[in-house]
């Protein structure tokens, strides 16, 4: 091979890393996405499964609402909100829970009373964070009361004789790097079902902005082009010596 031409194709090869340093990492969903409930259980006390309510989706996004709730263990009079957002240009998702006050009934001589549950979340191509908070709590078992701690610092567990297992201000994420927070989560003994509650549930998601999707630097785009081209030419010329 002679030298002239090894130089063309050192061109070649340049212009095609010029090509794949211009790619940027992506995450690893495409879209971004959120999901926002209050209120969800499995089959206890001989009734059938409460399926997530009210529940809001982005995409589309927006806010659900339900005015007073009987269905289950749950029952309140004030309003159930879940909301959630997103913007594929940036990107971004946003995902909220609330409601300001909750009676739980477990089982004979099981309650629990929530106010003041809020869960958010939020996410952006860097990442997503959440909380997911009461302002009070108590569970009672056969009249022993338990507290349940006030803003808890995520993923508070506490194990309640003749309940089960609680977890305040649950959160987990993904390989996708999406986050889910609960704000209460109580996983009934097996003796009572083994039954899953949860109060205040969000997920977020974020990804690259749809600006950036696929974007290449202009003006490395115009020098790996020139490069490329140059290497073609210097090719077809070499050949036509030959």
């Amino acid at each position: 091979m002679t030298t002239t031409r090894t130089r063309v194709l050192a061109g070649a090869a340049l212009a095609a890393g010029l090509f794949c340093s211009a790619a940027p990492a992506f995450a690893a969903l495409t879209s971004p996405e959120a999901l926002a409930y209050v209120v969800a259980a499995d089959a206890l006390n001989n009734n059938v499964a409460v399926p997530p309510q009210p529940q809001s989706t982005f995409p589309p996004g927006g806010t659900k609402t339900l005015v007073g709730l009987t269905v289950g263990p749950f029952a309140t009079n004030d309003t159930l909100t879940a909301t959630t957002a997103g913007d594929p240009t940036t990107g971004t998702s946003s995902a909220s829970a609330t409601v300001d006050q909750l009676s739980l009934t477990l089982g004979p001589a099981l309650t629990g009373e929530l106010t003041g549950v809020s869960s958010t979340c939020n996410a952006d191509p860097g990442g997503a964070t959440g909380n997911g908070v009461i302002a009070s709590g108590t569970v009672t078992v056969l009249g022993s009361q338990t507290t349940l701690q006030a803003n808890a610092p995520k993923n508070t567990s506490l194990t309640v004789p003749g309940l089960g297992d609680v977890i305040l201000n649950e959160q987990s994420t993904d390989a996708n790097g999406v986050i889910f927070v609960n704000a209460v989560h109580l996983t009934l003994l097996p003796a009572l079902g083994g039954a899953n509650v949860i109060v205040g549930h969000v997920e977020c998601g974020g990804a690259p902005a749809a600006a950036t999707v696929p974007m290449i630097n202009t003006q490395v785009g115009l020098i790996g082009g020139s490069l490329a081209a140059a290497a073609v030419f210097g090719t077809v010329y070499l050949r036509r010596r030959a």
